[in-house]
């Protein structure tokens, strides 16, 4: 079972209604400041380049950096749906009943550590780990110390997010273009860790 956020907002927004209702808006404006949020424009979050998301994936060992489950690279969910249609169904912007749960499940994905909408960095390495979609979709915006969660330590195996079978399964499927850019960074021999000084952490 997964730990709730450690937040009072609940608490703390139920005693804003009630001031509210119970005393007008001046008290309850006051009681909201303790966890006002101005409005903020942000910059647009930049794409990451495949390139990194590879490596992040590869230094951490293809495992979710929150829960330490195993991870498995798109582009492979998107040919086994090529491959069997209509048992393993894949949609690219995972439309629901036409994608296999496997893919929502085990989709390998980038998360920042700390979120841009907090002041954290959306390229730097350092602020980058391998995540699964849910508990990327979890975490959202919020820090680890929000959701009392800590990272996995790295303990990098045999496990390599199925990656290893990408190029096979891309030559089965007669080379299908969306997944080209994946195949040429995975069969690259500087495709890992080292090439962007990666640290283990």
């Amino acid at each position: 079972m997964m730990i709730p956020p450690a937040d009072s907002y609940p608490e703390q927004l139920g005693e804003v209604l009630r001031r509210l209702i119970e005393d007008g808006r001046s008290a309850a404006d006051a009681t909201l400041m303790p966890i006002a949020y101005a409005p903020r424009a942000l910059p647009r979050r930049p794409a990451l380049p495949r390139q990194i998301m590879f490596d992040t994936f590869r230094r951490d060992g293809w495992r979710c950096r929150y829960c330490d489950g195993k991870v498995i690279l798109s582009p492979v969910f998107a040919l086994l749906g090529r491959v069997f249609p209509d048992t393993f169904p894949y949609h690219p912007n995972w439309k629901g009943g036409l994608t296999h749960p496997a893919v929502i499940a085990r989709c390998a994905v980038v998360d920042h550590v700390v979120p841009g909408a907090w002041g954290g960095s959306w390229g730097d390495p350092e602020n980058l780990v391998t995540a699964c979609w849910p508990c990327n979709a979890r975490k959202g915006d919020l820090t680890l110390d929000q959701l009392g969660w800590q990272l996995v330590p790295l303990h990098v195996d045999e496990w390599d997010g199925l990656s290893g079978y990408l190029l096979p399964l891309w030559e089965l499927c007669r080379h299908p273009s969306p997944e080209a850019a994946w195949v040429a960074i995975a069969k690259a021999p500087d495709a890992g860790p080292k090439r962007l000084g990666l640290a283990r952490r």
